[in-house]
């Protein structure tokens, strides 16, 4: 059988596909919970830094030039 959440399960974060969100923003799912709960902290400052914002397990980012930012820091 095949796990269709097997690429996600080995990921750090999944950016949300467009077609999911409504208001326009870019939606990162922090999928690797130990991960992000070493370095919440971290994470919340570059967002407070940016033109982004942790909400729970996601950051809502307002921006394609900050997405590009995220995805290079983080990756």
């Amino acid at each position: 059988m095949t796990d269709i959440f097997e690429d996600w399960k080995k990921s750090r974060f999944i950016v949300a596909p467009s077609e999911l969100i409504d208001d326009g923003v870019n939606l990162i799912v922090l999928s690797d919970y130990r991960y992000w709960a070493d370095n919440m902290d971290t994470l919340t400052a570059w967002c407070k830094d940016r033109n982004a914002e942790v909400q729970g397990m996601t950051v809502a980012i307002k921006d394609n030039t900050t997405l590009t930012e995220f995805l290079l820091r983080w990756s």
